[in-house]
């Protein structure tokens, strides 16, 4: 049931909580290099998401790692990375390189391996604090009030991260399809799009962690509020675990 709860959790998520820098990086290279080049970048952001959860059930299982990620210092780096990323990502420029058959590519003036794509994706997600902090919160749940064990928390979060992988390979299948539609100049303008939605949410986690560190209500209002994320979770695994206890009753009745 718990890698079932998963799977329906991925992807509720995925498509209702996935508007950050990693989406935004997914829809620029899907366009810009197509489905096969641009699933090394959704690699990339999946290893990270495997790597967070896994050491928040492991090594991390102790550290109070939400005051961590709350850190300003912490905030400040992630801000300056997202930042030179997208400042990075406004200043590509790309080529028309249409071949005979009409298949439109575009190619960078420096040219995109498939393994700067895949550490792209991976550092654009990892050193996002908002991930680990979203990760911290369904570890949170799972190991209280939803009150799981070890092993139960793992199957759930395979079912998750499968879910969330498909999903995300799903949007880059059809970002890649908006392809034809893109000439060399309008990639470039995404581009500059792009980079600047990344350089804004960068400002956006710094100067929203100095506001949280600096003001007391702010700081007293977030604790309080339980995020939309979380609060699906609960709502689903509770159902779901009710269900399933109504069924063993009659069963055994």
């Amino acid at each position: 049931m718990e890698l079932l709860i998963g799977i329906l959790c991925g992807i509720a998520l995925s498509f209702l909580f996935s508007f950050g820098p990693a989406f935004f990086g997914l829809i620029q290279n899907s366009i810009q290099h197509g489905f096969k080049r641009a699933m090394a970048f959704v690699a990339g952001v999946s290893l990270s998401d495997i790597i967070i959860v896994f050491l928040m059930l492991t090594v991390l299982q102790n550290v109070d790692m939400a005051a961590v990620m709350h850190n300003i210092y912490v905030a400040v780096i992630g801000g300056v990375g997202i930042i030179w990323m997208g400042i990075h990502t406004f200043r590509k420029k790309t080529m028309d390189t249409t071949d005979k058959k009409s298949h439109r590519r575009f190619r960078e003036m420096d040219i995109t391996h498939r393994w700067q794509l895949a550490m792209h994706g991976f550092l654009l997600n990892v050193l996002n604090p908002f991930i680990w902090v979203y990760w911290i919160s369904v570890v949170a749940v799972l190991s209280g009030e939803a009150e799981l064990e070890a092993g139960e928390r793992y199957v759930f979060f395979a079912g998750l991260l499968i879910a969330t992988l498909g999903c995300d390979l799903l949007k880059c299948r059809l970002a890649s399809l908006l392809q034809t539609y893109f000439t060399a100049r309008r990639m470039n303008f995404f581009n500059k799009v792009t980079g600047v939605v990344l350089v804004a949410f960068g400002v956006y986690m710094i100067v929203s962690m100095i506001v949280y560190q600096t003001s007391p209500t702010a700081r007293a209002k977030e604790q309080e509020v339980t995020p939309q994320p979380t609060r699906i979770i609960q709502t689903l695994h509770n159902h779901m675990a009710k269900d399933s206890s109504k069924r063993d009753t009659v069963y055994f009745q």
